[in-house]
């Protein structure tokens, strides 16, 4: 796969990137078409459909992630994009908040790698854009400010399952993914209640107001009671810790090539385990008759 000539100064950006992101191999490509193809048979339970129509469109999908990646382009929405996605739910119809919210987040966070760094940066922007849209309501949006808050802490909780699912399909492929990568991915997933907690806190900080209360309350709560992507992560970690010490492989000496592009693999299929998991959770989001999880219960 070819990169284009840089032009101007405007690529200068663009070639970091790609320096840090490297172009993957022939066979990481292969293997990654391999894994959407499958997910695509998987989508309609293995029944009709044609095989080498699957192979062609994972194909042509996995090559336009791959050039956006080379050009240091993110596959997610933009801080900012998100932020103005949850201010317009504020804006329009607070009886789907629920909804919505949790949606706009599953979307941002199944959109390219999903890894620590990127949930970091959802997380902050959807409370950001919750933040704006309820002082924009001048505090009107009490109730919906808390559940745009408890949607996000559910959607976590979704892409929790889905590194977990993640993890656990690499641990068993022991000729491609380390012991030590393994470990640093499930060090990360254990952290993500402490980094919905403290994003939650930090808003608070920097806010006033009837606004502040409601995130600190969220956030007092959240420390005393739990969270959703905290029983998640909960149930996951012993698991994975004992798939982790049976499958996967130690690496005594291992390059910092090989190991980026492994975190990137790993990244990208817990990214696509989220698609597939959000995909199947769409109807049910959708429907307004069904109530959305428990958010307005807990």
């Amino acid at each position: 796969m070819s990169k284009a000539k840089p032009t101007a100064a405007r690529n200068v950006k663009s070639e970091s990137v790609a320096e840090q992101n490297p172009p993957f191999s022939a066979e990481e490509r292969y293997r990654m078409i391999a894994e959407a193809a499958y997910f695509r048979a998987e989508k309609r339970g293995f029944v009709g459909g044609d095989i080498a129509e699957d192979w062609i469109q994972a194909e042509a999908e996995i090559d336009r992630n791959l050039q956006a990646i080379e050009k240091g382009q993110g596959l997610t929405p933009t801080a900012k994009e998100i932020e103005q996605q949850v201010q317009a739910v504020f804006e329009s119809d607070t009886e789907l908040v629920s909804e919505r919210v949790r949606a706009i987040t599953l979307q941002a966070l199944s959109g390219g790698k999903l890894d620590k760094e990127t949930l970091k940066q959802v997380m902050a922007a959807v409370v950001k854009g919750a933040q704006q849209g309820d002082s924009r309501r001048s505090g009107r949006g009490a109730q919906a400010l808390k559940e745009a808050i408890l949607s996000l802490d559910d959607a976590l909780a979704v892409a929790a399952e889905a590194t977990q699912l993640a993890i656990k399909e690499a641990a068993s492929r022991t000729d491609e993914f380390s012991r030590g990568e393994l470990k640093k991915t499930v060090a990360d997933l254990a952290e993500l209640e402490l980094l919905f907690i403290e994003t939650i806190s930090d808003a608070a900080d920097n806010t006033a107001g009837l606004t502040q209360s409601i995130l600190r309350d969220l956030t007092d709560h959240a420390v005393a009671s739990g969270t959703a992507v905290g029983s998640r992560v909960k149930l996951a970690l012993p698991e994975l810790t004992h798939a982790i010490a049976d499958t996967a492989r130690e690496h005594t000496e291992i390059g910092t090539q090989f190991m980026r592009n492994e975190g990137t693999l790993l990244a990208s299929l817990a990214a696509g385990m989220l698609k597939g998991i959000a995909e199947r959770l769409q109807p049910a989001s959708s429907d307004k008759s069904i109530p959305h999880s428990s958010a307005k219960d807990r």
